[in-house]
Formats: structure tokens, C-alpha cells, sequence
């Protein structure tokens, strides 16, 4: 036994040896193996001899006598004996010292060395160490070795490679050597496919050409199957297509009874995600339970949650990430017990996209990485909604002052209550409720005494409401409402009407006569101004922690500053001691205020803003010691803007106030978009996507239950087979419904929609939890199931469609239209090639030569390649540019590009072209039918994700139909008024005239044997009328300016008002009530002011040609052109609006009126004809069933008089 020590410094020496041996042995054998090889090739160079099965021998025992011969140097035991003996010759000083140790066994009775032993063998580690005992074995003799054994190798490689190169039948090429005559070439021969790719089988023969040639294929493994190959003419080829190549498989090709050795069709997969799950852990104070939501690839979480995503692939990947824009990428861990399932942990604290790379062991990376998105909810503060009375007020002393609030927040609050302080005298924290539910809004109601406070006229209240919840960090968190003034008024305020019934007059004389005390309530607004000011700053101090924007500080400061300025100049000219002495004590109170605004402003610190606060206020409540107690007033239109201060603090008691005079009638209404109309505007975006759900759902389980039906009269497995293809295809629609689904859900769950919308949330989870179940039912071969959840899914969804609405919007438009132009010229171009093929296929004649047609197929199906490669790079431009600005558009193009990377569009063109070339016409036909149904689907996706943000194509021509029934009308009625025979006497102002073309009554929805396509229209275009009305007068009550302000004509109108007349106010005392009010009801008065008369006899010209309208109707027109999609239609607009703007000018410039014939011919007539063109392709668009006339294709203008002569002729009955 050698001792351990020793042991370790022989083995450096005993690793060389060992390789030293490996060397030698190998080259010696190698050596060999390369002479007979050497031998062999000689044999076969000069005589002719050739042993295929000799040659595979020698290779066969070259490679097992090298794997033997590294066995046996691995195996090797090393003799230590030999080492010590080699190291003592190579150092004679050791004087057989080594021999020594190496000898030495253990004599004690636990196997230890005595002293002596120990004493030899410390002895020879010393010497060890002292000098170099590796050098027994020469690092130049180790080289030598290796470079004869490398130099082996390559001898051995080159001889094998010579003798190889006669053996191609068998290892490299396709060729074999079949009977006498016959050669083979097979192509592809040994080949690696994607799983699910088609592969075209050829068998080309040079010389002589066997009768017919029979493929046999199958799975390795599993039984074969023959297939004819077809041959051309006398083309010498051979071909097939193998379809679905989903595992590998092996081929052989038979033929005038010989056959071809086995081929292999090798398969491989990218790497892809099948399946997402997320498991949401929220934070613990939503008090919300655990979530685990499978299938999905878009989730919505609050802020601070963590989310576990796994994912689950079709294979093993040696690297897994996830990856975001401008963040380093996440690297998922591999599962411990499934090899394909990877996962990762993260903490959502923003929303986020994320795109998931794969890249398997051979490099293969996922052809589109699937994205994975994370919508964020911060939690928002509690939200406080004061009720009553939601404003300032003025209140006495004796007044009980009732107080209303509502807060609500997401995830409940912990309290809520009132905080009030009576400005220098008291203050309190009220708290009015401990707790309340998520998401339901809690009354808070309090009663205020201010005889319990011991308040006193010219005291000032001050009132907040607050609620404390817990914050992302998990600390209590304060939220305060805005602050509100309570005003403690005298018991007598005297409020006197004026004896004037002169509005402005006497409004100028109360403003001179009251001046300073208006400056005075200039003076407390200003303050009253700095006050909300600073506590919204505070406000926001408080909650940030800081103050957010220094600047702010500096404008209250300045503006304290001047309202200081303005006191010190009022108490300059004060002349009674009263209200001096309150100006003094506001001015002092301003100064400390401004001492502390100062101070935070240079140390910007929330601190300062309490003692500033209660110094603005004292300085307010000074400053209504000088407000007045007599008030004299009266009415007028223009008085809430002349006193706007004074009428604020006593609207309760001017309403109490009956006076004599006499309302205005006609103020002008003033309307603001409601929140009602936001909410509408958010379901009408909602209920497209609701639509089109359960309208997916209700065709699902349609197919499923046809694929059922066929399913069970199938017989043979190839009708099964293309079954479960369909199958499989109607699942994956499953899993892009339940994406959609997400994404919907992700819209209800913002936070202005989260607390109307949870109940469609809760049943929408419930649809969605049916979708899903589908999906995995068929993938469980479980049909039945998978209808019976897809048609109770499509229920629950028409269930939720009747609630919303849609509405959509984009900035992508002219590149989303120019790519919908492509892509259905791509479509067209290719349904031209389809029918080129089939009429090449059934044609009779058959020529032996080649006359070209097959190679300009081709060609062309080359172009097709290249466009649809060039339609889906801008597709990919186009989804990246609008990820944040049009989430919807990028995520349909990424649906979209992600289909059309399964179809594989691009291979199944190349394939055609191929196939043509080599004149496999009825090949080439079958693949192109695939080729062209994904180039379908890539259409119809575009076409969908430009919908999107340019609008429906149908629902754009039916608004520009109804724009044009309006534009018609109107210049139909001018010409009927310049005819005088435009409207009946007394008739309303909206009643259009007939027009001239005969265009109402061909549309007219009542008549007998009109379409139920036409009645829609028409009734369509009438409420598109009503609707234009109704937002002329709307916008005439809101008093917006004319769009021909800018008129000559109209400026002069509005200047020749009589003196003394008001803005505004409209110059008819002349004319009759009827004539007002149809003045007031015609859609075109959008001035509000007194219109143009007619230089003609005083007829209203409203008119587009020759009244004020003429730049609102081009206007329009130009919408109309922007609506439209053909050149041709857009052009006949233009030329319409140009030869309108023509004849305005010739009116403006000579006051002549325009030629109504040409007007009608060249304005209504072409727009008629195009409004007509414009319904037949509606009718086309809205449903395959809506009746439409066959061949209506324009009639060139040359021809059009004729064909109106011969239908004239027709009905004349010559």
C-alpha cells in the first residue's frame, strides 16, 4: 500500500504516462487501418475490384478497436514500481529511497507506519518537492506522441474518403445502380423537415426511363404506404407530395422491379409556448384570495402583486427569457419534474409587455415570440365626492349646516370623517365611520352647529372631508377632499331691486356708485383664491411627501404678495374707521402669511404651509368685516359676468328675490359633454369586441357540431386524419377567442370602469372559464363537451352584447389603408392565378413541348412571394410603431403575422413555383389552394386590424352616403328657392324640397317592392339628418361662431346694428313670430347673429352656392373624399367641390348667379351617380342575401345619354 501523500505526487506522472500510451496505441492502429484502406483503394484503382461490405468492415473495426483501445488506457493500473524506478535513474541521489517508500505497508495494529517508515517517506516528498519528478515523462516525448496519432488521422480520414467516393449510391448521393441502364436520382433524399411541412418527392432518371415509379413512406416503425408518382409527358421525372410530415418517417422508391435503399425525412420543432397559466398573489391589503388564471397571455393585477407565470412549451429549450423593452431580460427556471415547463416570479408594479424567447439545444429559435402582458391597477386613493352642499356657502350664526359627502374606494377605507376649523377660534377632526366595503360608496353625513362653535358674523368656516385606506407600501394613507368655505353672515342683508329697468344702463351706474366696495370683494376673491391654493398644495405635499412643484409656492407667493399690495393701498384710501381697522388686521395676517410662503419656498418644505394657512385665513376673515349689507340689483343678461363675486355669496337669496322685470326668453343654452356621454363613448368600444365573441362562439359550435356529424361517418383514416386537422385548427380559434376575452377584461378592470363593470367582469370570467374548458376538451378528443361549452359560452356573451356600444380611432390610417390595398390585391392577383391554373389544367390540348405557360405561372408566383414577404415586413414595422399608441392594432397585425408564420404562406408559393417549373400541374394546383386560403386569411386579418382604426369600410360608405344626402339636399333646395318654387308658404324650415334627380323617390323606404337593403338606408340617411340638426342647433344654443364668420357679407350684417342694441341679440323686431322661430329652427343659423337677406327680393340665402354656407358644405364635401377608399370616387368629389368653388368665386367677384343647369349637370348629377354606386356597394358589404343588381358596373360618360334614350325608349314602349 503507498501511502496517500506519495500517491498524489505519482499521479501527474502517472496522467502523462497514460496519455502517452493512448497515443501510441491509437496511431499504431490507425496507422493500420489507413494501409489497408491504402490497399483497397489501389485494388479498386487498377483492377477494377469493389467491396462495398469490406469497406464497411474495415470502418466498423477502426472505430471499435479505437473505443477499445481508450477503454483499456482508462482501465490501465498504474505501476507505481516502474515510476519509482524511472524517477531514481533520472536522480541516482534518491539511492533507491523511492523504491523504498513505495514498498513500505503499515505494521501497527490500526493500520499506521512506524517511525521509521514515516521518517523514508517524509524523506521522499521533500526530495518531491525539491526537485521536478514530472520530467521522467518528457513533455517533448507526450508531443511527439500526439502529433503522430493527429498525423494518423488525417491519413486514416483521406484514404476512408477516397474509398467513400465509389460508394455514393450508399452514404452521400442519391444515386444508385439499378439494373443495366437505369440511373436514379431522388430528391430530396435524407432530409430535415419542420413538423407539418409539405415535402415534394422527385425521381429523376437519366437514360433509360422505367415505365411507372412507386413511393412507399411511412412512419419509422409503423407500417408504409405506396403512392403512384405521376410523370409529365416525356419529362423523365417523377413526382409526389408528401403532406403533414409530422414525425419522421422513411421512404423508398420501386421501380421496373428494383427499388432505392430507405431514405429518412427527419422532423424538428421550433420551440413554442402551448400554454400560460399566471398565479396571482395579491398584496394583504386587498384582502383578496389567491387567483390562478390558466391559458392566458394578458392578466391584470393591482400594484404590488406577485405574479408566478408559468409556462408550459412543446419541448425542453436550453434558454428560456423573457424579455422587455429597455429592462434586462428575465430568465426562466426549468420545472423538477417536467422537463417543458418553465416558470418565473414578478412583482407587478407597472404595467408591462413582455415577449418570450426560445431557443432550444440546436439553436432554433420560436419564429414569434409570443407576448405576454401585464396591466397594472395602482391603488388610487380613496375617492371623495362632497354632495351638499358642494359648494361655498353663507350661512348665520343659528344655522345647523347639514354636510353630505360619498367615499368609496377600491379596497375599502379604514376611516373616514370631517375636519373643520373656525378661523382663529377652534377647529376639530370628526370621525364619522371606521370601515367600509370594497368598492361601495359609504354616505358620510354630519349635522354642524355653528351656535355650538360660537360663531360670529364675519367668522369664517372652513371644512374638508378625509379618509384614511392603506397604501402600496402598506402604510396608512390620508386622503382630504377639497376645502370649502362657510361664511358667517349678519341676521339682515337687504336686498333691493333696482328702479331702473335699463339692464346695462344701470348696471354702469351700480358700478360706478359702487365701486370700492366691488373692490373690496375683489380684494376677499383673490384671497379666498390663495387660501384653496396653498391647501391644494398642501394636499398634495401631504400625500407625496414632498412638495412636487416648487413653482407653485413661488406664484402663491406672489400672488399673497399682491393681494397684500392691494390691501395697503385700499387702507390708504379708507376713510371709515371700521373698515380701516379690518384692512389693518388683514394686512397683518397677509404679511405673516407671506413670511411662511416665503420660508417654504426657499426651503421647500411642507412645513411652512400650516401657520401660512391659518394666516391666509384670519387674513379672509378680516376682509368680510367689509363686505356690504345693502344691496341694490336688477336684471340683466350680461349681470352674473358684471358681479360675478356678489351674485356667488347671495344666490340663495337673489332667488328669493321676486322681481318685476321680466326674464329674457331667449338666453342662449350652453351644453358640456356629460359623463354620462364619456360612459356611453367607453360601451360603445366594448360592444364590438362582445359582438364579434359571441358571434365567433355561435359559429364554433356549428363547425363542431358538422365536425361531430362527419366524425362519426367516417371510415377511412384519411378522412379522420383531415378531421382532426379541422379539429385541431378550431382549437387554436379557441385559444385566439380567450385571448381576446383577456383583453377585454383587461378594459373593463381600468379603474373608470372597474366599479360599473363588475358584474359583465364576473360574467365574462365565467364565458371565458367556457372558452377555455372548450379548448381543453378538444384537445381531448371530447367533442361533444367542447360544443355543449362553446354554445353556453356564445349565450353568456349575448347576454353582455345588448349592454355596449363601439367606437374606434387611430393615427395609422393611410398606412393601415395603403396595406389593406395591398393585401387585397394580393388576394385578387392570386384567386387570377388559381383560375389561370385550372383553366391550364382543363384545357384539351396537350402539347409535348414546353409553350411556357407553366414557367409565367410561375414567375407571377414568384411576384406574389415577394409581395406577401414585403405586405407582412411592413405589417411587423406597423404592430411594433403602435404597441403603446394602438394597442388594438398591434396586438390584431400580431395576431395576424402569427397565423400566417403557422401557414407558412411563403414555403407553400416557393413549392408551387417549383412544381410548375417541373410541369406537376395538378400538384402545383393542390398546394396553390392552400397558398391562396392563407393568403385569404392574411387579407382578412389586415383588413380586420385596419377596421380598427380607420373604421368599418361599410359603416364609412353609409356615413358618406348620408353626408351626401345632405349635400344634394342642400344645393337642390337652393335651386328650387332661386326657381321660387322652393317651399310652400308658411312650411317649415326644414322640410327639404323634391330634388330634381328623382333621387328621394328611387330611396324611398315605404314604396311597394322596396328592399329591406334600401329601407335601411333610407332610414339610415334620416336619422343621419335628424342627427345633423340636432348638432346645428345644438351648437347654435351654445353660441359658437358661424363657420363663414369670416365672410364679407356676414361682417357687415353683424355691424349694422341699431345703437343701443346688445351683442348677440338678433335685429327681427321687424318681422313676424313665425318668421322668428323659423329663423331659429333652420339647421343652417349657426351664428346665433342676423343673417344675410337675399339682394333679391329679401329671400333668406343660406344657400351652399350663393349664402354663408358655402364653407361648411365644402367642408363637408372634403370629408366625404376622405371618407371614400377608390381613386376614381374620390375624384369625382373633388371635381364636384372644385367646379362649386368655381362658380362661389364668379358670384363673390361678380354678384352673378350661378347657371342652375349646369349646376344641376355638373354638381347634383355626378353626385347622384355616385350616392347610387355608393348603395350598391353597401348592399354588397352589409350581407351576402341583400339583393343587388347584377352587372352594375358605371356607364362611361360617353354612353350615357344613350343608355338613358334606350331605357326612355323601353318604357315608351316604341
Amino acid at each position: 500500500m503507498i501511502e496517500k501523500a506519495l500517491r498524489i505526487r505519482f499521479e501527474p506522472i502517472v496522467k502523462r504516462r497514460r496519455l502517452l500510451y493512448l497515443a501510441w496505441r491509437l496511431s499504431g492502429w490507425w496507422c493500420i487501418s489507413a494501409l489497408a484502406a491504402l490497399v483497397l483503394w489501389g485494388v479498386h484503382r487498377f483492377w477494377g475490384w469493389y467491396s462495398p461490405s469490406l469497406i464497411t468492415g474495415l470502418c466498423i473495426a477502426t472505430a471499435v478497436m479505437s473505443i477499445l483501445i481508450m477503454y483499456k488506457a482508462r482501465r490501465i493500473r498504474p505501476d507505481y514500481h516502474a515510476i519509482a524506478r524511472a524517477i531514481e535513474q533520472q536522480h541516482p541521489e534518491a539511492r533507491a529511497m523511492l523504491l523504498t517508500a513505495v514498498e513500505q505497508e503499515p505494521q501497527g495494529p490500526h493500520d499506521q507506519l512506524g517511525y521509521l517508515q514515516e521518517l523514508v517517506i517524509g524523506d521522499t516528498l521533500r526530495h518531491a518537492m525539491r526537485h521536478g519528478w514530472l520530467g521522467t515523462v518528457s513533455a517533448e516525448k507526450l508531443a511527439l506522441a500526439n502529433l503522430v496519432c493527429l498525423a494518423s488521422l488525417v491519413f486514416l480520414i483521406v484514404m476512408l474518403s477516397q474509398l467513400l467516393q465509389g460508394t455514393s449510391a450508399l452514404f452521400i448521393t442519391d444515386r444508385v445502380l439499378a439494373r443495366k441502364g437505369y440511373h436514379i436520382t431522388v430528391s430530396p433524399g435524407d432530409t430535415a423537415v419542420e413538423s407539418g411541412d409539405t415535402v415534394v418527392i422527385l425521381a429523376r432518371f437519366d437514360g433509360r426511363v422505367p415505365p411507372e415509379a412507386t413511393l412507399y413512406i411511412g412512419p419509422l416503425g409503423r407500417e408504409i404506404q405506396p403512392i403512384t408518382l405521376t410523370k409529365n409527358l416525356e419529362d423523365p421525372v417523377f413526382g409526389g407530395i408528401i403532406r403533414d410530415v409530422a414525425s419522421d418517417m422513411r421512404y423508398y422508391i420501386e421501380y421496373a422491379d428494383k427499388r432505392t435503399r430507405d431514405y429518412r425525412i427527419s422532423t424538428y420543432q421550433y420551440p413554442a409556448m402551448e400554454r400560460a397559466d399566471a398565479n396571482i398573489v395579491y398584496p394583504s391589503y386587498t384582502n383578496l384570495p389567491q387567483k390562478l388564471i390558466k391559458d392566458t397571455r394578458q392578466i391584470s393585477v393591482t400594484e404590488g402583486s406577485r405574479v408566478t407565470l408559468t409556462f408550459t412549451l412543446n419541448k425542453a429549450v436550453a434558454r428560456a427569457q423573457l424579455i422587455a423593452k429597455g429592462q434586462a431580460p428575465l430568465e426562466l427556471t426549468g420545472d423538477n419534474e417536467y422537463v417543458n415547463i418553465y416558470k418565473t416570479s414578478i412583482t407587478a408594479t407597472q404595467n408591462q409587455r413582455y415577449e418570450l424567447h426560445l431557443t432550444d439545444a440546436q439553436g432554433r429559435a420560436n419564429k414569434m415570440p409570443p407576448r405576454f402582458v401585464i396591466d397594472v391597477h395602482k391603488n388610487l386613493p380613496p375617492s371623495l365626492k362632497p354632495l351638499f352642499p358642494n359648494r361655498d356657502i353663507q350661512a348665520s350664526a343659528l344655522e345647523e349646516l347639514s354636510l353630505e359627502a360619498e367615499v368609496s374606494d377600491d379596497f375599502g377605507v379604514t376611516g373616514y370623517g370631517l375636519s373643520y376649523t373656525l378661523a382663529g377660534v377652534t377647529s376639530g377632526d370628526l370621525e364619522l365611520g371606521q370601515s367600509t366595503e370594497p368598492k361601495n360608496k359609504q354616505q358620510i353625513k354630519h349635522v354642524l352647529a355653528l351656535e355650538d362653535l360660537n360663531a360670529q358674523p364675519d367668522q369664517l368656516l372652513t371644512y374638508y372631508f378625509w379618509a384614511n385606506d392603506v397604501g402600496p407600501d402598506g402604510k396608512m394613507r390620508k386622503t382630504l377632499s377639497d376645502m370649502y368655505f362657510a361664511e358667517v353672515r349678519h341676521f339682515d342683508e337687504i336686498f333691493r331691486e333696482s328702479q331702473s329697468s335699463q339692464g346695462q344702463q344701470n348696471q354702469r351706474q351700480q358700478q360706478g356708485q359702487q365701486q370700492q366696495g366691488q373692490q373690496a370683494d375683489q380684494l376677499a376673491q383673490l384671497q379666498k383664491q390663495i387660501i384653496s391654493a396653498t391647501w391644494n398644495i398642501k394636499r398634495q405635499a401631504d400625500q407625496a411627501g414632498k412638495v412636487k412643484e416648487p413653482n407653485d409656492l413661488e406664484v402663491v407667493r406672489q400672488s399673497q404678495a399682491d393681494a397684500l399690495q392691494q390691501a395697503q393701498s385700499a387702507l390708504a384710501e379708507a376713510q371709515d374707521p371700521t373698515s380701516a381697522q379690518a384692512l389693518q388686521a388683514a394686512a397683518e395676517h397677509m404679511e405673516t402669511s407671506l413670511e411662511h410662503l416665503s420660508e417654504a419656498t426657499q426651503t421647500v418644505s411642507p412645513t411652512e404651509l400650516n401657520p401660512a394657512l391659518a394666516a391666509e385665513q384670519s387674513a379672509y376673515q378680516e376682509l368680510l368685516k367689509l363686505k356690504r349689507r345693502e344691496h341694490q340689483i336688477g336684471r340683466s343678461r350680461n349681470s352674473s359676468q358684471s358681479s360675478r363675486s356678489a351674485s356667488a355669496r347671495s344666490r340663495q337669496q337673489l332667488q328669493q328675490l321676486e322681481l318685476k322685470q321680466q326674464q329674457d326668453r331667449y338666453e342662449t343654452e350652453r351644453l358640456a359633454q356629460s359623463q354620462e356621454q364619456r360612459v356611453q363613448h367607453e360601451d360603445l368600444q366594448m360592444l364590438n369586441r362582445l359582438r364579434e365573441l359571441a358571434r365567433r362562439q355561435n359559429e364554433m359550435s356549428e363547425k363542431l357540431k358538422e365536425l361531430e356529424a362527419a366524425l362519426r361517418k367516417a371510415q377511412g383514416e384519411q378522412e379522420q386524419q383531415e378531421i382532426a386537422r379541422q379539429l385541431k385548427r378550431l382549437r387554436e380559434e379557441q385559444l385566439e377567442s380567450l385571448r381576446d376575452v383577456d383583453e377585454l377584461q383587461q378594459r373593463m378592470e381600468r379603474p373608470e370602469n372597474r366599479q360599473r363593470m363588475a358584474d359583465a367582469r364576473e360574467q365574462l370570467q365565467q364565458a371565458r372559464s367556457r372558452i377555455r374548458r372548450s379548448a381543453e376538451e378538444l384537445e381531448q378528443d371530447m367533442v361533444s363537451r367542447a360544443i355543449t361549452s362553446a354554445t353556453r359560452a356564445g349565450r353568456e356573451l349575448e347576454q353582455m352584447r345588448d349592454e355596449f356600444r363601439r367606437r374606434t380611432s387611430s393615427e395609422f390610417t393611410e398606412r393601415m389603408r395603403n396595406m389593406r390595398d395591398q393585401a387585397q390585391q394580393l388576394d385578387r392577383d392570386q384567386k387570377q392565378i388559381a383560375d389561370d391554373l385550372k383553366q391550364q389544367a382543363e384545357s384539351s390540348r396537350r402539347l409535348l413541348t414546353d409553350s411556357g405557360v407553366n414557367d409565367e405561372l410561375a414567375e407571377r408566383i414568384d411576384q406574389q412571394k415577394d409581395k406577401a414577404e414585403e405586405l407582412i415586413n411592413q405589417m411587423k414595422n406597423v404592430s411594433d410603431e403602435a404597441e403603446t399608441a394602438e394597442p388594438l392594432l398591434s396586438k390584431k397585425l400580431y395576431d395576424t403575422l402569427r397565423k400566417t408564420s403557422t401557414d407558412n404562406v411563403d414555403k407553400a408559393l416557393k413549392i408551387v413555383g417549383e412544381l410548375l417549373r417541373r410541369d406537376f400541374l395538378p400538384q402545383a394546383r393542390e398546394v396553390e389552394q392552400h397558398a391562396a386560403k392563407g393568403i385569404e386569411e392574411l387579407k382578412e386579418g389586415v383588413e380586420e386590424a385596419a377596421a380598427s382604426v380607420i373604421g368599418n369600410e361599410a359603416e364609412s360608405l353609409r356615413l358618406a352616403q348620408r353626408q351626401l344626402d345632405e349635400l344634394i339636399r342642400q344645393v337642390n333646395d337652393e335651386m328650387a328657392r332661386a326657381a321660387g318654387a322652393g317651399r310652400r308658404p308658411g312650411a317649415d324650415a326644414n322640410e327639404p324640397a323634391v330634388a330634381a334627380s328623382g333621387q328621394q323617390q328611387s330611396d324611398d323606404p315605404n314604396r311597394p317592392g322596396a328592399s329591406a337593403a334600401n329601407q335601411q338606408r333610407s332610414a339610415d340617411a334620416q336619422s343621419g339628418r335628424q342627427g345633423q340638426r340636432q348638432n346645428q342647433r345644438s351648437q347654435a344654443r351654445e353660441g359658437q361662431p358661424s363657420a363663414n364668420a369670416s365672410e364679407p357679407g356676414n361682417r357687415t350684417a353683424n355691424s349694422e346694428r341699431r345703437p343701443g342694441q346688445r351683442p348677440g341679440s338678433q335685429s327681427n323686431q321687424s318681422q313676424t313670430p313665425n318668421a322668428r322661430n323659423a329663423e331659429r329652427n333652420n339647421p343652417t343659423n349657426r351664428g346665433g347673429g342676423q343673417r344675410l337677406l337675399d339682394q333679391w327680393g329679401g329671400v333668406e340665402t343660406t344657400g351652399p352656392l350663393t349664402g354663408n354656407n358655402f364653407r361648411q358644405w365644402s367642408d363637408r364635401m372634403r370629408d366625404v373624399e376622405e371618407m371614400l377608399t377608390r381613386p376614381v370616387q374620390r375624384s369625382q368629389v373633388a371635381r364636384a367641390r372644385d367646379i362649386a368653388r368655381t362658380m362661389r368665386a364668379e358670384f363673390k367677384r361678380h354678384g352673378k348667379e350661378p347657371k342652375w343647369d349646369l349646376v344641376e349637370q355638373q354638381i347634383t348629377k355626378p353626385l347622384t351617380e355616385l350616392r347610387k354606386r355608393l348603395s350598391d356597394e353597401l348592399a354588397r358589404l352589409q350581407s351576402d342575401e341583400a339583393l343587388v343588381p347584377i352587372d352594375r358596373d358605371p356607364v362611361p360618360d360617353r354612353f350615357a345619354e344613350l343608355v338613358r334614350r334606350y331605357y326612355e325608349n323601353l318604357g315608351g314602349g316604341d
